[in-house]
C-alpha cells in the first residue's frame, strides 16, 4: 500500500511540473519597447573594420560630456546633453532587431543587445573591392 501512495505522489507531482512549465509565447517587440524606456547615456563607440572576415582592432572612444538618448512610451526619444538636443519618434520592428529613427533621411540601427542597464545600438556598412570585402561595424554603447 505504502509503494502505491508513493507512485501517486510522484505522478500526482510530474503532472503538476509538467502542468506548470508549459511555454510562454513573448512578443519581442513589445519586450524591447519596455526595456527601452528610460534614460540612457552614450559611454562608448566601438569601430571595427573586418577585412575579408578578419577583424582589425577596435577602436574605442569613450565620451565625456555624455549625450543622453531618452526614450519614451509613447515612441519618442530625445537625444539631450544638458539640453535637448533633438527630438524624433522610433519604431522597433516585429521581431525587435532593428530600431527605425524618423528624420530626413530616417535611418535604422540593429539593436546587438538589449539588457536592463545597457543596449547596443550598432550600423553596419559593407564596401567591396575586387576581391577584398570589407565590413566596418560601428556600435554605440549606452549604460545606464
Amino acid at each position: 500500500m505504502k509503494k502505491i501512495k508513493i507512485i501517486l505522489i510522484l505522478l500526482a507531482g510530474l503532472t503538476f511540473t509538467i502542468y506548470a512549465c508549459k511555454k510562454e509565447d513573448v512578443d519581442a517587440k513589445e519586450l524591447v519597447q519596455q526595456q527601452l524606456i528610460g534614460k540612457w547615456p552614450l559611454k562608448y563607440t566601438i569601430k571595427t573594420i573586418y577585412t575579408n572576415n578578419v577583424a582589425g582592432n577596435p577602436d574605442t572612444v569613450k565620451y565625456n560630456p555624455i549625450d543622453t538618448l531618452v526614450f519614451s512610451a509613447d515612441g519618442k526619444v530625445v537625444k539631450q546633453n544638458k539640453t535637448a538636443i533633438s527630438t524624433r519618434t522610433y519604431s522597433i520592428d516585429a521581431t525587435g532587431d532593428n530600431i527605425t529613427f524618423s528624420g530626413t533621411p530616417a535611418y535604422t540601427q540593429k539593436l546587438s543587445f538589449v539588457r536592463n542597464t545597457s543596449i547596443g545600438l550598432a550600423t553596419e556598412t559593407t564596401v567591396t573591392v575586387g576581391t577584398t570585402v570589407t565590413k566596418t561595424v560601428i556600435e554605440d554603447q549606452l549604460i545606464k
